[in-house]
């Protein structure tokens, strides 16, 4: 009973805490605007999740099918960085040394820290879950409300799901190289490997199975809507879309009634639930509990240096010289701006290893030797992906470093300091990026060109502004990942900032500049707010 107890009051404290945060009310009111973003209007013309064009009536079945289906693929990639920040917030609040003061045992701090997590997110769906119940009177076409049908989905998919992310959450904070960008990176791949084989491996119309080992639980609910399509409407091919899709042709609709629950698929689904339990407990054996040695130890038979040697004589003291001070110049030319931005630069790439240069250099090579079109199409989006833990540092370095109060009381932190350090993100995007600049120069494509140019203030400035706000390297990197991996990398036009597509507008270059003005004065309002606390 004391450990049940232990670990009661463990993800109590830590739910609170993050739940008097003004974060998490302006996170519970994203996650409404998604659910009413994921059940469009029968007007619409697209759907969230496009069977063809085919979808169920607005029933409860249909709408908590959806909105589970929704939920486990795509909110399972930003519910990780929500939640992975739960050791780290007790090292930075100083908790973390009164707990390793304690007989708190590692394995339940860290399930303690996974329960936490997935209170948190189970909070969140089941704001969705209410939401999608909203959505369904809202729409209107059944006004009838069947809470089985309707939060089934939500019990036996979604949640363990959500149990899943919240284990690896602290899993990935336990381990050293997986805390910080590399693991944020790593995630993202991970989810989008696991996201594609299991929407690879949903099965025909024509060959039903249930599926429900596949750790986001959309196999199963996908192969039964899929199914009742068929069975409806011969023609449909078996095609689906997760996220946004525009309609091929005039909207259909056909009544689901939900899944037939089995106990193979209450069985398959609940094994990741004890799947998680272990990840939370195996976390316990990489946790440090909040050690800050490191971790080399000296071998056997190493001389070891006495902590104290008495010496061979005592000397007299000598009287102290008398010292004189140089006086502090006035004005702003006591350090040059050009001695700043170097200082910047050597901060911004501090910690870099010989092969990242080796890339960027291989990188640049390529981008100057390679045809236009392919070295801004594939080689600009590998070179302004490298430095994306060296961005992330711009805004929250001070805060990660707790040098905040020695940088914001040196002369002029806003009006020097901030802009020489945004000019070193943005002379190290342009290093990163030159050789596709400079290829574009000599093939004299101007239009790209100006995108290549408005990009290297972009980046910096998108960096600088997410940071200042956020106090955290996450956000940038997620939004960042996001950005880059739809845009330049699957050619969404709107999200294009580097102009890797062939279609281009001049309208959306000027509409980037614009934006990039708008960040840099929102940068500086976050840098002042930094530097007033």
């Amino acid at each position: 009973m004391d450990t049940i107890r232990i670990l009661f009051h463990l993800m109590r404290a830590d739910f609170f805490e993050r739940a008097r945060r003004y974060s998490f009310l302006i996170t519970l009111g994203l996650v409404v605007f998604a659910a009413y973003l994921y059940i469009p209007p029968s007007s619409a013309d697209y759907l969230t999740l496009g069977l063809d064009n085919y979808r169920g009536v607005y029933n409860s079945a249909w709408v908590g099918g959806a909105m589970a289906v929704l939920c486990s693929a795509l909110l399972s990639l930003p519910a990780f960085y929500l939640v992975k920040n739960a050791v780290e917030r007790d090292e930075q609040s100083r908790v973390g040394q009164i707990i390793a003061a304690t007989p708190l045992s590692k394995p339940l701090y860290t399930l303690g820290k996974a329960f936490s997590n997935f209170a948190f997110l189970a909070v969140m769906v089941g704001v969705i879950a209410l939401a999608a119940a909203g959505m369904q009177l809202v729409r209107g076409e059944v006004l009838r409300i069947d809470l089985w049908a309707l939060l089934s989905p939500f019990v036996f998919f979604v949640l363990p799901a959500m149990a899943m992310i919240a284990a690896l959450a602290i899993l990935f904070e336990t381990i050293p190289f997986l805390r910080g960008t590399l693991g944020n990176v790593s995630y993202a791949i991970l989810w989008f490997a696991l996201l594609v084989v299991s929407a690879a491996s949903v099965p025909s119309p024509q060959n039903i199975s249930e599926p429900a080992n596949d750790i986001w639980g959309i196999q199963t609910v996908l192969s039964s809507m899929m199914a009742d399509t068929a069975t409806a409407f011969p023609n449909y091919q078996g095609h689906f879309v997760i996220g946004m899709a525009s309609l091929p042709a005039p909207l259909q609709t056909f009544t689901w009634n939900g899944i037939h629950w089995t106990s193979k698929i209450i069985f398959g689904r609940m094994l990741w639930t004890v799947v998680a339990l272990g990840i939370g407990l195996l976390a316990a054996l990489s946790f440090r509990r909040f050690d800050p040695a490191p971790r080399t130890s000296k071998l056997a038979g190493d001389p070891v240096t006495p902590a104290f040697s008495p010496p061979e004589s005592v000397q007299p003291a000598t009287a102290p010289a008398p010292v004189h001070l140089t006086p502090l110049a006035s004005g702003r030319g006591v350090f040059p701006p050009l001695w700043i931005l170097l200082a910047e630069l050597r901060l911004l790439i501090r910690g870099i290893r010989w092969w990242w240069l080796i890339l960027i250099i291989g990188l640049n090579v390529a981008g100057l030797l390679l045809p236009t079109e392919a070295a801004r199409q594939f080689i600009l989006a590998a070179a302004w992906i490298l430095p994306l833990a060296l961005w992330s540092g711009l805004g929250t370095r001070e805060r990660r470093h707790d040098t905040g109060q020695l940088v914001f009381s040196a002369p002029h932190p806003l009006s020097l300091q901030f802009p020489l350090s945004w000019l070193a993100g943005v002379v190290l995007t342009l290093v990163a990026g030159m050789g596709v600049g400079i290829n574009l120069v000599l093939a004299g494509d101007w239009l790209h060109l100006a995108a290549w140019d408005v990009s290297v203030f972009f980046i910096p400035t998108l960096a600088i502004a997410l940071g200042a706000w956020s106090g955290s390297n996450i956000l940038f990197e997620v939004v960042y990942m996001l950005w880059w991996y739809l845009g330049p990398v699957n050619r969404m036009e709107s999200l294009d900032f580097m102009g890797a597509g062939t279609n281009l507008q001049p309208g959306r270059v000027l509409m980037y500049a614009l934006f990039t003005m708008a960040l840099f004065v929102l940068a500086m309002l976050g840098r002042r707010q930094q530097a007033r606390k």
